[in-house]
């Protein structure tokens, strides 16, 4: 199974955390092994973490304030949505937005 690189970067990071014990500035090793282990499997981390927190792909559309098409692709294609949706994600969720996504790049 192949993963993109930015994907591997974070669970590289977050495993990293877990073995020294140490909770990093991301705030990665929160989130518990079963998550970490179904992205490493190539789970979607937006899908992975809903999950976890037991919402529906309705009930996080709806809390988002997106359509549950939109995050039904963002989850099933890995499309890109705006960065706006990709924080109001990780907002919503409580994960840090490099985790869902990779690419966010913060301007100082």
């Amino acid at each position: 199974m192949v993963i993109p690189e930015s994907q591997f970067r974070v669970l590289e990071k977050a495993a990293a955390e877990r073995h020294s014990g140490q909770k990093g500035r991301e705030g990665m090793s929160c989130l518990p092994g079963e998550v970490l282990d179904a992205m490493a499997k190539g789970e979607n981390p937006v899908r992975a973490v809903r999950l976890w927190r037991g919402l529906s792909g309705r009930q996080l559309a709806e809390l988002v304030g997106v359509s549950a098409s939109m995050l039904s692709q963002i989850e099933r294609t890995g499309k890109t949505g705006s960065t706006k949706t990709f924080k109001a994600i990780a907002c919503v969720l409580d994960v840090p937005l490099d985790l869902i996504f990779p690419d966010y790049i913060e301007e100082p």
